[in-house]
């Protein structure tokens, strides 16, 4: 059975969709370097924006059917299968790739080998998604939904991140009734950690209405500055709230991350994890924390 891992914070840019697509080519592809075990992962868009199938260069116009037609199903359907939706990972290499030509047409040579993803299937949303939720509101069990659909993903992955969207609607709910447990990246900033309470009591709720199993994978803290007292003292502060899952790796504040996209591909495969590439370096270590919290939730 897969483990599932909502990626989950309210607040718009904390590097939420960042963290769930690095994460997710960090675990599907491995490294020995690492110590992280390749795994077979689906990531699931659960955010209208549709901003996963962008970042692996996705045209999302040319997608066919999404999140947005499962949804819409009735319950017992399946006319419509979850891997008629998905794209794999030659569809996704291919697009990286395609995209990589594109933003760099002087380079005749064509893209580095490592554009490319294995392992990898993403089930892409666009914005029909955010009318679900309007429609979900009048469905019997309407917080199960994505359980339900999931539930043809258990036996064929190792792990299934989703992301989701910037709000504590039925998207968001949907998320954490189907998740073991929850990732949640906070900006380094004091109104990120201030609003924490509001996320932390909507988890509660769902604990103990729906999902009495949720956990929490851990706290990553995002978009740090170095030498920034802001940073350190938020920082404190949320190791002083949550302890030992706060990951000890922190994401510092980069353009090539934001500018990863151009190259097709999440920064852990656009750049290589070395010293002169700091992002993808701290992505790779925080997949590595994340690896070991997962073997211990497997292992018990």
């Amino acid at each position: 059975m897969a483990v599932v891992i909502a990626c989950v914070n309210h607040k718009g840019g904390c590097s939420r969709t960042t963290t769930a697509v690095n994460l997710a080519a960090s675990l599907a592809l491995g490294s020995e370097d690492y110590e992280i075990r390749s795994r077979k992962v689906l990531l699931v868009d659960m955010d209208p924006k549709g901003n996963v199938a962008t970042t692996f260069g996705v045209d999302k116009r040319r997608v066919g059917p999404t999140m947005n037609e499962l949804f819409a199903r009735g319950v017992g359907d399946y006319s419509l299968k979850l891997e008629d939706c998905t794209l794999g990972p030659d569809i996704l290499s291919r697009s990286m790739r395609a995209t990589w030509k594109k933003n760099n047409p002087e380079k005749t040579r064509g893209p580095p080998k490592h554009i490319g993803i294995r392992n990898l299937w993403i089930l892409p949303a666009d914005l029909d998604l955010s009318g679900i939720e309007v429609d979900l509101a009048t469905r019997v069990g309407r917080e199960n939904r994505l359980k339900l659909t999931l539930n043809e993903a258990m036996d064929h992955f190792d792990v299934i991140i989703i992301d989701t969207p910037a709000s504590l609607g039925l998207l968001t709910v949907n998320s954490l009734c189907a998740a073991d447990c929850i990732l949640i990246p906070i900006q380094a900033e004091f109104y990120a950690l201030e609003g924490m309470s509001q996320l932390i009591s909507a988890i509660r709720e769902v604990q103990k209405s729906v999902n009495p199993d949720l956990g929490l994978l851990g706290i990553l803290m995002t978009m740090v500055q170095t030498r920034s007292k802001l940073c350190e003292t938020v920082t404190s502060h949320a190791r002083k709230h949550f302890g030992d899952r706060v990951f000890e790796t922190q994401i510092p504040r980069s353009v090539a991350i934001a500018e990863s996209p151009l190259e097709g591909a999440p920064i852990v495969i656009a750049q290589k994890p070395t010293k002169s590439n700091p992002a993808s370096q701290s992505y790779w270590e925080f997949a590595k924390e994340a690896d070991e919290r997962l073997k211990a939730i497997t292992d018990s």
